[in-house]
């Protein structure tokens, strides 16, 4: 691998390569199997945006692509070893991002083009310059940050908030800013014990984060910083869990039915505005992992650990109560990935996770990634991203769009109880209007119910029918023209399957 690659100055797939970031959660992947279960959700008016992490060109359809599969955010990667000089400079103002030695072109045009497509970027800052690291990452670990200096990150923070303050001719305003990627994870981040085998990036990312926070509200204090998204899964040696992760890093303590703080102020708390998880699933959207995990069906007690921080006092941010955004999720689909989720039971899958998401207090939910990579066929499918929601093309654009797209656009769920029919979805504009639910008879459909979304275009309802409880049919909802996908009458079971898919032999 490049020097480059190992600061971090390419991107994602270049730097970290699609092992690296299968391994992240892969080698996690034994985990009990949860069952599927209704989530009373609570105020219907709580909005779901949805958006794409690291569309892997700048090209202006990629970022059209995520506007018209309903996106309104994307997160973009700001690559702090790109963006800056090779070697510090014997003179130069890092805190200030007019000064000669930084280059940010790249992300200008990654920023431009996103809010053209009238997208609101987030900038990720990824990897770090090899002399802002106070140790080196061994070559089987290339991609991962060895103990970044806060002092230069919170400088790096400053010149990226500057940067995209909306001061500067042709370069819109970015208003949020994420430091950092899976600081839980050795793969991104080193060190993660100490020589004796006790916690240490915990620490190290607390000094992190309230230094990046410190740079880039110093200079813009307008600006929301969201904390690095954490990975999902334990691995004892290599990973730690993002529950004890996030307890060590807030000074909490207990488990997670009881989180409480430890003594002390953690010293002034730890600054952020934002916390963010990236809660891959080694199963469906229900699926819960162990105790110190947090993948999508562990949602629940990741909040119960984030309100205990809020209370105690331990995070420092712009809000009362700390927002949770998912910053990563998908799955690989199949085809093209033989070991990948079968379409028809993902375009299922999609829907149900953003409800999952919604019903556990999230607010933002961004997919990775827009489209699939690129292989040359000399790597297994187990090793590479199949998990766009658009199929690879000959340009980095121009890839079919998959049948998942209109679940992602427009989720919408339905699930037979004694009671009835309970249903939820999301308009595909996020705007308020009138919704039908439909259910399938015969060849047709027919309207059983009429309501009218949130301004948020959420709607959520019941409706007093028994169709569906013998396990067929199927039900959809429609909005001004425009039908969800079909919601399956019969139950998809929870079962093992990696997010990047199944070795195939």
């Amino acid at each position: 691998m490049s020097a480059a690659a190992a600061q971090g100055a390419a991107p994602r797939g270049a730097a970290v390569g699609p092992t690296a970031r299968v391994l992240a959660v892969a080698i996690a992947a034994l985990v009990a199997i949860g069952g599927l279960a209704w989530e009373a959700p609570t105020a219907t008016a709580r909005p779901l945006l949805t958006g794409v992490t690291n569309p892997g060109t700048n090209a202006p359809l990629a970022f059209e692509r995520v506007r018209d599969a309903g996106g309104t955010m994307v997160r973009i990667p700001l690559y702090w070893g790109a963006t800056a000089p090779d070697s510090r400079p014997a003179s130069w103002d890092p805190a200030n991002p007019d000064d000669p030695a930084y280059e940010w072109g790249r992300s200008d045009d990654a920023v431009a083009n996103a809010v053209a497509a009238g997208l609101t970027p987030i900038l990720q800052v990824d990897g770090a310059p090899r002399w802002a690291q106070g140790c080196t990452s061994p070559q089987s670990l290339a991609s991962a940050v060895c103990n970044p200096s806060p002092d230069d990150l919170r400088a790096f923070g400053a010149a990226a908030a500057r940067r995209y303050s909306g001061a500067v001719p042709g370069v819109p305003a970015v208003r949020f800013f994420q430091g950092l990627n899976e600081p839980n994870l050795s793969l991104f981040f080193l060190p993660q014990f100490d020589v004796n085998g006790r916690l240490l990036s915990p620490f190290l990312y607390r000094d992190l984060i309230n230094a990046f926070y410190a740079g880039v509200k110093g200079a813009r204090p307008d600006a929301l910083v969201i904390a690095a998204g954490l990975g999902p899964n334990a691995v004892p040696g290599h990973t730690i869990g993002p529950m004890q992760f996030a307890r060590k890093m807030l000074c909490l303590k207990g488990g997670a039915a009881n989180p409480r703080p430890t003594k002390g102020d953690c010293g002034g708390g730890v600054h952020f505005d934002i916390f963010a998880i990236q809660p891959y699933t080694t199963g469906g959207p229900s699926h819960e992992g162990r105790a110190n995990d947090v993948q999508l069906g562990d949602l629940p007690k990741l909040q119960r650990l984030i309100r205990a921080a809020n209370k105690a006092g331990r995070i420092k941010g712009a809000y009362r109560w700390t927002p949770l955004w998912i910053t990563e999720f998908s799955w690989d689909s199949r085809p093209p990935d033989p070991g990948g989720v079968q379409m028809r039971i993902l375009k299922r899958w999609v829907a149900e996770a953003l409800h999952r998401a919604w019903s556990a207090g999230v607010k933002r939910f961004l997919w990775f990634s827009l489209s699939d990579e690129s292989r040359d066929g000399s790597e297994p499918y187990s090793e590479t991203l199949e998990s766009g929601l658009y199929f690879h093309g000959p340009t980095p654009a121009g890839g079919a769009p998959k049948p998942i797209v209109g679940a992602f656009r427009f989720p919408f769920v339905a699930y037979p109880r004694k009671k009835g029919l309970h249903f939820w979805g999301r308009t595909p504009d996020g705007q308020r209007g009138t919704v039908r639910i439909q259910v399938r008879r015969g060849k047709g459909w027919r309207t059983v119910r009429k309501l009218r979304s949130s301004k948020a275009g959420i709607f959520r309802g019941r409706v007093g029918i028994g169709y569906g409880r013998n396990k067929r049919g199927s039900v959809r909802a429609h909005y001004r023209k425009q039908a969800s996908v079909p919601f399956s009458m019969r139950p998809v079971r929870d079962y093992y399957q990696p997010p990047f898919g199944k070795p195939v032999g």
